[in-house]
């Protein structure tokens, strides 16, 4: 099984969500599966400018010179695509954005009625690979995921698919507590259990019902992470005020 992690945060291996990734992959590849993490900011990714020559001049293909050619060639090799972002105002970042925009070529500009009674476009390839999504967010809540959840769910209909997957975590910075604070221990288990649902993604195409309900448990009460966040903030702007003087 080949699986292409496609991640899109400037922050790039700093990141939280990149947390999760490395986790994930490491879990993956424990079960015999071949992973490549693809860092976008790293890559060079024009804006789409609507020209549609993809469908009409150049059938499938992008006539901007950039990354994108060798990017939509792994992803069309790949078993399994894992798209991965912060949440950025609800929505993905505008690198994974503007690489969905580029992901044009891979479809016939024809309509057609889809599976959900909706009409979208023609198939230009056989078969597309399944999905995944990893996202992560600055609330306490589950829930900040919700928008990237619907939007890759319809993106993947639109594209013959499906999302097999999803692993989503609010409080998302408390990821990178060391393991000698006291949430250190809690921490650690929620990576455990990221490669158990790695492993059970290879094995099985699916996380389980126990597993995904130990990924969705809050690190701490969302009113203790709400507190805590704003005497963060607080100290971070009083900081700069004092710098001003």
């Amino acid at each position: 099984m080949k699986i292409t992690i496609y991640y899109g945060s400037i922050h790039k291996k700093k990141g939280n969500t990149y947390v999760i990734i490395n986790e994930f992959a490491e879990g993956a590849k424990e079960a015999g599966a071949e992973v490549d993490v693809v860092l976008l900011a790293e890559k060079k990714i024009k804006n789409c400018v609507a020209c549609l020559k993809c469908w009409t001049q150049t059938p499938g293909q992008c006539v901007l010179k950039d990354d994108m050619p060798e990017l939509l060639d792994k992803l069309m090799k790949s078993d399994i695509v894992v798209m991965a972002t912060p949440v950025y105002v609800h929505n993905v970042t505008g690198i994974m954005k503007t690489f969905i925009d580029r992901m044009i070529p891979i479809i016939d500009p024809h309509l057609v009625k889809i599976e959900n009674g909706d009409t979208g476009h023609f198939k230009r390839y056989d078969k597309y690979p399944k999905f995944g999504v990893i996202a992560t967010g600055g609330f306490p809540e589950q829930k900040c995921c919700e928008f990237i959840s619907q939007y890759f769910k319809r993106l993947s209909i639109e594209l013959y698919s499906e999302v097999l997957f999803e692993i989503y975590k609010g409080q998302a910075i408390l990821l990178k507590m060391d393991e000698k604070t006291p949430l250190g221990p809690l921490v650690n288990d929620y990576k455990k259990n990221v490669r158990k649902a790695a492993r059970e993604v290879v094995e099985h195409m699916k996380i389980s019902e126990d597993t995904a309900k130990q990924l969705n448990k809050p690190f701490i009460p969302e009113e203790m992470y709400i507190e805590q966040a704003n005497k963060y903030w607080d100290s971070r702007i009083a900081h700069y005020e004092e710098t001003k003087k």
